[in-house]
This record gives structure tokens, sequence and C-alpha cells, in this order.
């Protein structure tokens, strides 16, 4: 019987040496992960708040960075038309797709303040509400003005956007 037990462990131990490493790489990062999250909810609504907002600028700034990377300079492609041409609808348009494109570290930046700002104002409407309901329509609301409000005084110049 203690043969059958050591022989089935062997069996299980074989099988974990064998197992993907993408997979270990998964279960290690759940696990770290986990612990995180854990150690965030003992936190202070502060404390909580300012964590989320900088890792979720973080990772903001990481996609932000693939992404300029992988559309390369495409604010060339816009070229700033006469301004007598153009109405000042099509004009507004016109700066916020230049504003949305750009170098890297621009599309970082710029990427970098939405999403942080976006994760800190859910992480203490979470903690006021006690719930999490980001599809609500008020939230959203509230998310999308402040996410603005910011990135307007982050990424405008007083020449005009970035």
């Amino acid at each position: 019987m203690e043969g059958g037990k050591e022989q089935g462990m062997l069996v299980v131990t074989g099988l974990m040496a064998h197992q993907n490493p993408l997979e270990q790489l998964q279960a290690k990062f759940k696990e770290v992960e986990k612990g995180f999250k854990a150690w965030l909810d003992k936190q202070s609504m502060p404390v909580e708040a300012a964590v989320v907002t900088a890792t979720g600028a973080v990772q903001g700034a990481a996609i932000g960075a693939l992404m300029g990377t992988l559309t390369k300079d495409v604010s060339s492609s816009f070229p700033t038309p006469p301004q007598a041409s153009l109405n000042h609808q099509a004009m507004a348009s016109l700066k916020q797709a230049q504003a949305l494109s750009g170098a890297p570290w621009v599309q970082a930046r710029n990427f970098a303040v939405m999403t942080g700002v976006n994760a800190g104002l859910a992480c203490v409407m979470k903690r006021l509400r006690g719930k999490e309901d980001v599809q609500s329509r008020w939230t959203l609301l509230i998310l999308v003005f402040f996410i603005l409000f910011v990135f307007s005084f982050c990424c405008f110049t007083a020449s005009g956007y970035c």
C-alpha cells in the first residue's frame, strides 16, 4: 500500500516537472496577484487609491509605449491645413487625432494618465459605494469627466494639443 502511495506521489511530482513553462508562469503570477490584492484590501482608502492609480498608470504607460511603437509616428500623416479652410469643429477633430498620435513616449504619457485616473477613481468609487458598478451610467459619466479634466492639464499645452 505504501509503495502505491509513493508511486502516486512520484507521478504527481513528475507531472508538475513536465508542466508547460507558460502555465507555471501564469500560476505564479496569479499567486502574486492574489497576495497583492489581499494586502491591498487591508489598506486604507487613500493608500489603496494611490497604489491602484500608480499601477494603472504603469500599465497604461506600457500599453501606450507599445501602441506608439507599433504605429510609429503618424502625427506627420496629419498635416495641419490652413486655418481659413476648416471650420472650428473640423479643426478640433484634427487636433484630437493629433493628440492621440505621436512618439512612443507621448503615447505612454497619454495612456498612463487615462488609465491611472480611471483606475484610481474606480477604486475610490468602489470603496465609497461598497460595490463595483463601473457599468453604471453615472459612474461612467463621472469617470470620463475626471479623466478628460486631468488629461487636459497634463497633455495640452498653451499652443494646443500635445
